[in-house]
Formats: structure tokens, sequence, C-alpha cells
């Protein structure tokens, strides 16, 4: 078994399947119960690539290179399942520790405490309502006008675009759901009147901002991750952001 495996572990090393079941940082580990079978089942599920172990991993996450130290009990292109491992050293790309950086911060914002400045690139409001009135007229047909979140799109599309065609889709589809669950959470949770929309643009923005971090070190251009860093310091700042239309972001007070 020469070739290298890899473990997405939480912070305190437990398992993502088991909470109790806590690997250890010196020792070996073993199911006792695993046996010869298919890839998925009672055993120990090591992966293949650092993105593979997000497959069976989450956020916020550490990635450590693992010595299987039994036979291979079962096998598929991205796992293998044994018995017994050992881990041999934290591997957590510079991405990955990013991305646990990031979700940490979420639960420091003063969701709407509009305490820091405003930024003069901003067409800022009130209320939402007042922001999404202007933003329909200004956009003509409003979701369906090309005008509307364009910038926005575009970065999407360009993260998209990159991490398709590289081996962290995994770990970017990851960072995504763990960014969108924390926000919105974070955002219905501030006890304001907020409906549905509010805490779903903050996800949006949130999401893609953790994919940004997973994609930094390709060839990401500058005005997409500008426009990414822009929409996601409304939120820091204590405001809302509806929408961007054809760039200018459209930032409002209070709900």
């Amino acid at each position: 078994m020469s070739k290298k495996y890899y473990k997405c572990l939480r912070l305190n090393r437990a398992s993502w399947y088991d909470v109790n079941f806590i690997w250890s940082s010196k020792n070996p580990v073993e199911i006792k119960e695993a046996v010869q079978g298919k890839p998925c089942g009672i055993g120990l599920h090591l992966a293949k690539s650092i993105n593979d172990s997000f497959k069976h991993g989450n956020f916020p996450a550490k990635i450590f290179e693992v010595k299987p130290l039994s036979p291979i009990l079962g096998e598929d292109k991205t796992k293998i399942r044994v018995a017994r491992a050992k881990l041999l050293k934290d591997v957590t790309p510079d991405y990955v520790l990013a991305v646990n950086r990031f979700l940490a911060s979420i639960s420091k914002i003063k969701w709407f405490g509009n305490h820091r400045p405003l930024k003069a690139e901003w067409q800022i409001f009130d209320t939402m309502d007042t922001a999404w009135s202007k933003a329909r007229n200004t956009a003509k047909d409003a979701f369906w006008s090309k005008a509307w979140n364009t910038a926005w799109n575009a970065a999407c599309s360009a993260v998209w675009n990159i991490s398709k065609d590289t081996a962290r889709n995994a770990v970017k589809d990851a960072a995504k759901d763990a960014a969108w669950n924390a926000a919105s959470s974070a955002v219905w949770n501030t006890g304001k009147d907020i409906v549905w929309s509010i805490p779903w643009n903050a996800a949006k923005d949130a999401a893609l901002y953790a994919q940004m971090l997973i994609c930094l070190d390709f060839n990401l251009e500058k005005r997409h991750i500008d426009h990414i860093k822009a929409c996601w310091e409304t939120w820091k700042r204590g405001y809302g952001l509806l929408c961007d239309v054809n760039g200018t972001l459209y930032v409002y007070r209070k709900p």
C-alpha cells in the first residue's frame, strides 16, 4: 500500500459520520466489525485525494494523510475501506483553512447593526422594500433584466467554470453548503423582522465567497474577486445587499 490516502475530519478529529468516534493523533484506530465486501460499509473510509475526502466530510475541517494498517476490504475510484488505520500528518490546504476562518467569522457579524461606514459607491436605501422598488425601476424587468445582478452572475459563472476544471469540485460544494447554512441561520436568528429573501441573499453571497476562497490560487479574474468581496463587505458592515444593477450594489440599512 504505497499510495497516499486522506481523511477529512472535524476540527477535534471526530468523524463526520459519528461525532463520538475521534481519531487519535498518535495511535491507530480500528473497527473490528469491518469485513470484506463493498466500498461502502462498516470500516474506515480513506479517500484517494483531498478532494475525494470531502465527499465524506464537511466544513470546518482538517485533512490528514492516513496510513492503512490492514488489508483493503472494499474499494472504488475515490476511496478504500479498511479495518485499521493511523493518522500520519495534518495536510490541511491553505484554501481549507481560509474557509474555516471565514465560517468562524460569520457568527461574529453584527447583522443590520449599521456599525461601519457606508461606501461611496453604494446605492443606499433605508429599507429592503425601497431598494427593491428603485432596483426594479432601474433594471426595468427586474430579475429578467440583463442589468440585474450582472456582476454577481458573472463572478458566479467564473468561479464555477474554474472549479469544474480542477480537482476541487467536492471541496467547493462542501464550502458552498457550509457557508450557505451558516449565513442563513445567523440572519434568521437575529430576532429582527426578517423575510425569507434576506437570509437567502446573505446565504448566496456567503456561499460564493467561500467558493472563491477555494479557487483563489487559480486564474480567477481580479474584477470577480473584487465584486465577491464587495458584496460580502456590505453584510460585514451591518447592512443588507439586495442585488447589483450593472455592477452597482443596492444596499439597505434595515430589513
